[in-house]
Parts: C-alpha cells; structure tokens; sequence
C-alpha cells in the first residue's frame, strides 16, 4: 500500500525551502557588509596609547570666560599626515598646587592635517590652573587624496 501525501503549500517546503531561505539570508548579510565596509571603508583604524597624542598633536590653552562664566580655550594642532574627527578632551581644574579640583570633557569634531583649530570648553568655576590632555580621536583619511 502506497500512502500518497498532497502538499498544499507548493512543491519547496521543509529543509529544501529552508536552505534556500538560509542561502537567501547569506547573501543578504553578506551585501549588508559589504555595504557597510563600503561606508567605513575611508576611516582608518590606527591603535592609540597615552604617549599617541603628545606624538600627533600640540595643544595650547588657557583659562578665559565668555558672558562671565569660566572656560577653557585654546588650539588643537595637527601635526600628522591625516586627519583627525571625534577628538575627545579631558579638562582638569588644578588647585595653586597642582592637585586636581574638578574635570570635564571637551570636544574637537575635526582637526584636519597640519590644522591648528580652536576648541572651547565651559568649566565650573575659575581654577589657578588648567590641565588638558587629548584622551581619543578617530583617524580618517584627508579629504582631497
């Protein structure tokens, strides 16, 4: 006896459908990938250490205010041959010793190569002195090469 078993859903149902549903996936994924190295490709990952900074760039500040309140300003220089985005700052108010008071952070969006750009950061209260240290940034190709 021959059982005879009808497919109401069509032909390609169980692990046939499921393998072409996986293969579909791949490509997908893999075209979302690509895609996105595509996007990122430009940037470019370079490791960073503490001693990178003071290597790359200069920095210059000074204590001011604007409208009366207390900040720090002062230049970003480039000294790399690319550009730098994203640059994150961490402001240190010192004491007339040294001794660290309070911190903040700053940033820089774009610091092109060879570029000295001016940056901005509010504080809380005037200090004796200021500390600022580059903590990070994010490489990405110049534009125009």
């Amino acid at each position: 006896m021959c059982d005879v078993v009808h497919n109401l859903r069509g032909p390609r149902v169980g692990t046939e459908r499921m393998a072409g549903a996986r293969d579909e996936m791949k490509a997908k994924t893999l075209l979302v990938a690509v895609l996105l190295w595509a996007a990122v490709g430009p940037c470019v990952a370079l490791a960073q250490s503490a001693g990178d900074a003071d290597r790359f760039f200069g920095l210059e500040w000074a204590g001011g205010e604007r409208r009366g309140r207390p900040n720090v300003n002062g230049y970003v220089v480039n000294n790399y041959r690319m550009r730098a985005a994203n640059m994150r700052l961490v402001i240190e108010s010192l004491d007339a010793t040294g001794k660290p008071v309070d911190t903040t952070s700053g940033f820089v969006a774009d610091v092109p190569p060879g570029a000295r750009v001016y940056f901005e950061a509010p504080v809380k209260q005037k200090a004796a002195r200021y500390r600022v240290t580059i903590t990070g940034w994010d490489w990405r190709e110049a534009a125009g090469q």
